[in-house]
């Protein structure tokens, strides 16, 4: 498989260092070694068990998405239909001018993959996209060194604010920076943004902030209302949004493809995959039903 590591100061937009990796234990051992802010495992090449096959699964199903879960044909068409139609509303507004996109894993890469999936119908070539790591249960180990504002190791979710860090030297180079994510509560894409703002990223870069909001954004309204604030107060460009019946990806590691290995071990994401190496039926269908 192919392994991206990314370091605080960045050599590359996407990766500093590109390692080839046939085992996992020698990801381990490279993980453990370098000490990335972030790192990402492709399933490209050869593939591998992350760990020796047991008995009992590793990747349990435990969040309740995961358990029993049963395919809905209507649950992913208005899934689908939320994608077409932020995809209509991106290519209106900005199909045609360099856009940098920024889709954090694990959330926002099936919209992002749906979404692309219209603006390629519409005639929209293929954009740059930024995949960071954050997560909010996620753990840097004590050794790292990276601490959050009380003095304790940080959680993945400083990883956004170290992912934009090193993005800053390359921002000048694209018009707009989309910032596509899930909006569940829409608190992990206000707090997204407004670490942006904390950081002057508009001085930089058009920020355009898009995502698609679970229960037609009935659970989202008080926190869209902070990001249409942002945006009237021109910290964001623009704001764009569209509704679900339910963001059904959300924590089902099964339909995402991926997930991480130790909470402990730092924002480190993995492949998941079944015994035999390929994606989980469920994923394969539910991406043939959203890109209708």
């Amino acid at each position: 498989m192919e392994c991206w590591l990314r370091f605080p100061k960045a050599l590359n937009l996407e990766w500093d260092q590109c390692v080839a990796v046939d085992s996992p234990e020698e990801w381990k051992n490279i993980i453990e070694a370098s000490r990335p802010i972030s790192s990402i495992l492709w399933p490209t090449e050869k593939l591998f068990p992350i760990i020796p096959v047991s008995p009992k699964p590793f990747f349990r199903r435990s969040h309740p998405h995961e358990r029993n879960y049963r395919n809905n044909p209507s649950r992913n068409r208005s899934y689908g239909e939320a994608a077409s139609r932020l995809a209509q509303k991106i290519a209106e507004r900005f199909g045609g001018d360099k856009i940098l996109v920024y889709a954090p894993l694990r959330g926002a890469l099936p919209i992002w993959k749906t979404v692309s999936h219209f603006m390629h119908r519409l005639g929209i070539p293929d954009v740059q996209v930024y995949y960071p790591v954050t997560s909010s249960f996620v753990f840097y180990p004590v050794e790292y060194g990276i601490k959050n504002r009380k003095g304790k190791p940080a959680s993945g979710r400083f990883t956004h604010i170290l992912e934009m860090k090193r993005l800053k030297p390359f921002l000048g180079e694209y018009r707009y920076l989309l910032y596509i994510d899930e909006i569940v509560s829409g608190g992990m894409m206000s707090g997204h943004a407004k670490d942006m703002i904390e950081m002057r990223i508009h001085n930089h870069i058009k920020i355009i902030a898009a995502g698609i909001a679970d229960a037609f954004g009935e659970r989202s309204v008080l926190k869209r209302n902070q990001l249409e604030k942002m945006k009237e107060e021109g910290f964001l460009y623009d704001f764009l949004w569209e509704g679900c019946l339910q963001l059904i990806t959300e924590d089902q590691k099964f339909l995402l493809g991926l997930h991480y290995v130790d909470y402990g071990m730092g924002p480190h994401v993995v492949p998941v995959l079944t015994n035999e190496l390929v994606d989980y039926e469920e994923k394969v269908l539910f991406e043939r039903e959203v890109c209708f």
